[in-house]
C-alpha cells in the first residue's frame, strides 16, 4: 500500500534541536521553531526559575492563570509556582481570569494591555490560558516579551502549536499565533489533573486517525495543502495509542508523559503545516457544533476532547463507507448550488442567531467555490478511485480497533457519559451538520458534494457507531 508520508519522525523532547534538524532534513527546508526547550518529568516544575532567568533583560514576571484550584500531588500548584518565581527577586504581577473564561479577542486584548517591555509571561493552565497567553504576546507591539508555559492538563495540543483558537462572533476560529519560548510538562502536575480533563486529552490525541485523512483529502481535491512532515511527526504516537501500548493505559505519571508527548506531536504537526488541519477535521467541527448548540439545548458545554474522541469514531465510519461501500463508478460531478448550501447553513444555524449563521456561511462558501473551481481535478480522483483510496487508507484506523483503544484508556464511549451528558440525538445533529460550519473540506463534504451525504446516511453511520461502542462495552 502506498505510504503517503515517506517514513516517520519520533519526537524526543530531550533533543529538540535534533528533532528540528531531522524535520528540516526530511522536508527540505529549515523547520526550526521558536520553542527552544521542553522540560519533561516529575521534577520539571523546578526548571521554571532557570527558564525565566535564561531570558535577556527580564524586568518583571507576569503570572497568568485562571481561578481554577490546581494541585501538584497534594500541594497547591499555583502557590508553588508563585514561590519559585518569588525566589528570582523580580517584581511579580498576577493576572487571573475567571475559571469559565474562553479564548476571545477581549480576553487576549485584556492581557496584552497589561504587558510591558521586558516582561516574562508565565502561563499556568491548559488550552484557554495557554492560547490567551500565546496570542497576547503575539499580538502585542512589544519587542521583548517572553513566555514560559506550564502545562496543567493533557487536554490539548496548544502547547506546541503556532496557532490559537479564538472565538469570533460566537464561532471558534483558528488563527496564526506564536509558541511559548519554553514549555514545562511536569508529570506530577499532569497526573494530578481531574480525570475528565485527562480523558479529554486522550480524545484530542486520538483525533489524528480521522483528521490526517481529512487533511490529505482536502489537498487531493485542491482545497488545501499537504505537509507530509506533519503526518510523520504525528503518526508514531497515534500508532502507540491504537496498539494500546502500556504507556497509554498504565496510568499515573507514565501515562501522563505518554499522552503529553503525543499531544506535543499533534501541536508540532499543526505548526509545521501552518494550520490546525492535521489535528482538526470533521471530528472537531462536530465538537464545535455541540458547543454552539449547548445553550439552545439547555446543557452546559461538554468536554471538548471527549467529544472529539467520540466524533473521531464517527469520522472513521464515514471514511469506511466512502472507501468501501460508496458507489462512485461512472459518477459525473457537478458544482454544488451555493444558494442550496446557504439554505442548509441557515436552517441548521439560523436558530442560533443571524450572526452565527452568517459567520458559518462566510466560511463554508469558500469550499463551495473551491469545489467548483477544482471540479476537473476532483473528477479525476473519482475516476481513479482505487488510487485515491490507496492515498487515504494508510491514514485511517479501523473504527472498532479505534474504539477499543479509546476504551482501554478509560475514555467514555457514550456521548451521554460525556459530562454533563449529551443525548444521542443532539450528537447526531452535530455530526449531520458539522460540515456546514467552516471552510475546511472533510469526508462529510466529499460525500455531500458527490450527492451521497443525507440525513439518513448520517443516522445510519451513527447507528453503526452505537452498535460498535456497545460491542466494545460488552467485551467484544
Amino acid at each position: 500500500m502506498l505510504d503517503p508520508l515517506g517514513g516517520e519522525i519520533r519526537f524526543d523532547p530531550s533533543d529538540l534541536d535534533g528533532f528540528y534538524r531531522e524535520v528540516s532534513r526530511t522536508s527540505g527546508r529549515d523547520r526550526t521553531l521558536s520553542l527552544r526547550r521542553i522540560h519533561v518529568g516529575e521534577g520539571a516544575l523546578e526548571e521554571l526559575p532557570s527558564a525565566v532567568a535564561r531570558f535577556d533583560g527580564v524586568r518583571r514576571v507576569v503570572l497568568f492563570a485562571d481561578a481554577t484550584p490546581m494541585v501538584r500531588g497534594a500541594a497547591d500548584l499555583k502557590a508553588e509556582v508563585a514561590a519559585l518565581l518569588d525566589a528570582l527577586g523580580l517584581p511579580l504581577h498576577r493576572v487571573t481570569i475567571p475559571a469559565d473564561a474562553h479564548t476571545t479577542a477581549e480576553e487576549v486584548a485584556s492581557l496584552s494591555a497589561q504587558l510591558s517591555e521586558g516582561d516574562a509571561v508565565v502561563s499556568v493552565g491548559s488550552g484557554t490560558v495557554t492560547d490567551i497567553a500565546k496570542h497576547a504576546t503575539h499580538t502585542s507591539d512589544l519587542l521583548s516579551v517572553h513566555h514560559v508555559a506550564v502545562a496543567t492538563a493533557n487536554s490539548v495540543g496548544a502547547y506546541t502549536s503556532e496557532l490559537a483558537v479564538v472565538t469570533t462572533r460566537g464561532v471558534k476560529r483558528t488563527t496564526p499565533s506564536r509558541l511559548p519560548d519554553e514549555l514545562i510538562l511536569d508529570t506530577q502536575i499532569l497526573a494530578s489533573t481531574p480525570r475528565d480533563i485527562a480523558l479529554g486529552g486522550v480524545g484530542d490525541a486520538g483525533v489524528g486517525w480521522g483528521s490526517l485523512a481529512d487533511y490529505r483529502l482536502a489537498a487531493l481535491c485542491g482545497l488545501g495543502t499537504w505537509e507530509p512532515t506533519s503526518g510523520r511527526v504525528f503518526l508514531p504516537g497515534l500508532k502507540g495509542f491504537l496498539a494500546r501500548e502500556s504507556a497509554f493505559t498504565t496510568g499515573g505519571t507514565t501515562t501522563a508523559e505518554a499522552m503529553a508527548l503525543t499531544l506535543c506531536a499533534a501541536g508540532f504537526a499543526m505548526s509545521f503545516a501552518g494550520e490546525s488541519a492535521p489535528a482538526s477535521g470533521l471530528e472537531h467541527v462536530t465538537s464545535h457544533v455541540l458547543d454552539m448548540t449547548a445553550e439552545r439545548d439547555g446543557r452546559p458545554i461538554g468536554n471538548h476532547g471527549e467529544q472529539c474522541g467520540l466524533a473521531t469514531a464517527l469520522s472513521l465510519l464515514a471514511y469506511d463507507y466512502l472507501l468501501n461501500e460508496a458507489d462512485l463508478a461512472g459518477l459525473t460531478l457537478t458544482a454544488p448550488d451555493p444558494n442550496e448550501v446557504r439554505a442548509e447553513v441557515e436552517q441548521a444555524f439560523g436558530p442560533l442567531g443571524e450572526l452565527v449563521a452568517d459567520e458559518c456561511w462566510n466560511d463554508v462558501a469558500v469550499k463551495v467555490d473551491g469545489w467548483a473551481e477544482n471540479l476537473d481535478r476532483i473528477q479525476r480522483l473519482v475516476d481513479d478511485w482505487p488510487g485515491t483510496r490507496s492515498r487515504l487508507a494508510p491514514l485511517l484506523a479501523d473504527p472498532l480497533e479505534y474504539l477499543r483503544a479509546l476504551h482501554a484508556t478509560g475514555h467514555p464511549l457514550r456521548f451521554e457519559d460525556v459530562e454533563p451528558g449529551i443525548p444521542d440525538e443532539q450528537a447526531l445533529f452535530a455530526f449531520t451538520h458539522a460540515r456546514l460550519m467552516r471552510k475546511r473540506l472533510s469526508v462529510a463534504d466529499f460525500l455531500a458534494f458527490t450527492g451521497l451525504w443525507t440525513p439518513q446516511l448520517a443516522r445510519t453511520l451513527f447507528e453503526r457507531f452505537v452498535n460498535l461502542r456497545d460491542r466494545v462495552l460488552s467485551g467484544g
